[in-house]
């Protein structure tokens, strides 16, 4: 064979590998593209949704949705906000592809092993189940159904997300970040008690028809109401375990430096933190909440709005005057 015959049958075998090469584009990735395998993790109408059940070998998560609202593991109001991004999630999610053949069982182990199986349900019927779980860099979300063992990849269409990692949020962030909320229409008493410093302790009391700050006779009523309206929405940043930052655990067995207690007409909002010392370079206040027995961090910055002493609502007197 010459080599013109040689180049013939070369561009030959080339042209057969080019027309298999769109075949298989047009025809290998076909079952995978179509409606009913791009949306065969979402759920289409997520208002039927009123139960979505996390589970994992560590712990497991059940929001459940209590007279319109959402509650995790029937003891905490969940944020509403973040369940809604999850429903969201979960109705527009789609499959992009499977994974590739070389990686298949070692994902499929991987998903078995250390993911995350999604149950789906509204009015006691089960809508929808999967395994999920990401590759080591977060930037791949993997799904499968519980019935195979075939791994595929999936996004929200039109977004770069990491869709897996909805599903990987401790159940401590799932929480309502709200620690109380009171008003001048509903606070009874505000205390301010300074460990180390206990003249400038703050005590704020309802006294027959208003509010009275103990100790000052001059009181400067608008400051007062400005100053009460910081506790309209007192909101964690997080909330901790006992065990979960060394830093923090080392920190609650020191003394505060400072006690708030607020007693409200409604009790959910009478409460005492601890506040205690900010650590060098830390950005974060660690309190704790006495009655629900519970750790969290404040943003430093922040929180101290909620710090005041008598001086700051003392009107001053001009001069001369008696």
């Amino acid at each position: 064979m010459n080599q013109k015959q040689k180049n013939i049958v070369l561009l030959f075998i080339l042209g057969l590998l080019v027309v298999s090469a769109i075949i298989f584009g047009l025809t290998g990735e076909q079952s995978i593209n179509t409606i009913k395998n791009k949306e065969i993790f979402n759920v289409q109408d997520s208002s039927l949704v009123d139960q979505i059940t996390i589970r994992s070998k560590v712990k497991n998560i059940i929001l459940k949705k209590d007279a319109g609202t959402w509650m995790i593991n029937d003891e905490f109001k969940a944020e509403q906000n973040i369940v809604k991004v999850l429903l969201s999630i979960l109705k527009d999610v789609e499959v992009v592809r499977k994974v590739p053949k070389t990686q298949e069982e070692d994902i499929y182990k991987y998903i078995i092993d250390e993911g995350y199986l999604i149950e789906i349900s509204g009015n006691g019927k089960l809508i929808n189940s999967f395994y999920s779980s990401g590759n080591a860099n977060k930037t791949i979300s993997y799904m499968m159904t519980i019935d195979s063992n075939d791994p595929m990849i999936v996004n929200i269409p039109g977004y770069e997300s990491y869709v897996a990692g909805i599903f990987e949020i401790p159940v401590n962030d799932w929480r309502d970040r709200l620690i109380l909320s009171t008003s001048w229409r509903t606070l009874q008493k505000l205390n301010i008690d300074y460990v180390e410093y206990p003249q400038y302790n703050l005590n704020i009391k309802f006294n027959f028809n208003f509010l009275r700050i103990e100790g000052v006779s001059n009181l400067d009523t608008v400051r007062m109401m400005s100053f009460i309206e910081n506790f309209n929405y007192v909101n964690a940043d997080r909330y901790l375990d006992k065990g979960q930052i060394g830093k923090y655990d080392s920190l609650l067995n020191t003394p505060p430096t400072v006690t708030l207690s607020i007693e409200d007409i409604d009790t959910k909002n009478s409460k005492s933190i601890n506040f205690y010392p900010a650590i060098k370079n830390d950005p974060m206040m660690l309190g704790f909440v006495k009655e629900d027995n519970q750790m969290v961090l404040f943003e430093a910055n922040r929180i101290q709005n909620l710090f005041a002493v008598k001086s700051d609502f003392e009107i001053a007197l001009n001069d001369g005057q008696e």
